[in-house]
């Protein structure tokens, strides 16, 4: 594959059209009816990482520790993970696949990195500002014009005032599932050298590795979906779930956003819970619950 990197750079205001996103939402109601293949839970979940973690329930039963996360794991084998509970910080960006991301917190606009292959296998990185968020916003690169068809998110940075110019925001995150972005939506890592880097980034914060008496097991069958509680002590708010593999973070998501536990499985203060991804899906909608339409 022809590795020829073209950049896009539009700053200072968006381009485009923002789909309809708004802070607080997850998806826009255009008053289209139809619903293309692209956007359906199957093709969705058959281009996502391999490993997900998937935020499902806010509200347990009485016999619940705190919400439920599940663990989908799409390879041939069986997976042994390592994950721990942490009071997510107001400010926060999430991966949620390859081509969506939410944000929490209050910001004069976002700028996303994504990376795609145009016609002649030419490999290209686009950088464009995707606008404000006020509290929290779901954002689909895949819903928003100046992105190309295929393109998957490297890197978002947030500002919280302008001038907004990368390198000098307030926050910013790496994709810390960048290959695997990679491997399944182009068929193969076609920009090694900038995952590494991408990488590096996310576990900074993490140079010795994660300390091991503060993580949990998890075994999670080939073609499962395994489910769990997690709570932090004294904690009055979200929970969030870091999952690592092999000393390496590979996935960061909060329960901020999720509601009464769907799930027609009981999981409380005893071991993981393992189901058919199938149920996971289909209770959900998709491969979690972000696209999925909230009851008003």
């Amino acid at each position: 594959m022809r590795r020829v990197t073209v950049t896009s750079a539009v700053i200072g205001g968006v381009s485009g059209t923002a789909a309809g996103i708004v802070a607080g939402g997850d998806t826009a109601d255009d008053g289209d009816e139809d619903t293309s293949e692209a956007d359906t839970a199957d093709a969705i979940c058959a281009r996502a990482p391999p490993i997900r973690l998937t935020p499902a329930c806010g509200d347990t039963d009485e016999n619940a520790d705190g919400p439920v996360f599940c663990i989908t794991n799409d390879s041939e084998h069986a997976v042994s993970l390592e994950w721990r509970a942490v009071s997510p910080p107001d400010e926060r960006i999430e991966f949620i696949d390859c081509r969506r991301i939410r944000v929490f917190g209050k910001f004069a606009d976002v700028i996303v990195t994504a990376t795609f292959v145009g016609a002649g296998d030419e490999v290209g990185n686009v950088i464009e500002p995707v606008g404000a968020v006020d509290g929290e916003r779901t954002i689909d690169v895949r819903e928003l014009e100046q992105f190309p068809d295929g393109a998957i998110i490297g890197s978002v940075e947030a500002f919280r005032e302008e001038p907004v110019v990368p390198g000098i925001g307030a926050l910013t995150a790496s994709n810390p599932q960048f290959s695997a972005c990679q491997e399944v939506v182009f068929g193969e890592v076609a920009v090694g050298d900038e995952s590494d880097e991408r990488v590096a980034e996310s576990e900074s914060d993490e140079e010795s590795g994660p300390d091991p008496a503060t993580l949990e097991t998890v075994t999670v069958p080939a073609g499962a979906t395994t489910c769990f509680t997690a709570d932090v002590d004294a904690a009055d708010g979200p929970v969030a779930v870091q999952l690592f593999r092999e000393g390496a973070m590979i996935a960061d998501r909060s329960s901020a956003t999720v509601n009464s536990c769907p799930l027609p499985v009981r999981v409380g203060r005893a071991d993981p819970v393992t189901v058919p991804t199938r149920l996971l899906q289909s209770t959900l909608g998709a491969c979690d619950r972000s696209r999925e339409r909230r009851d008003e």
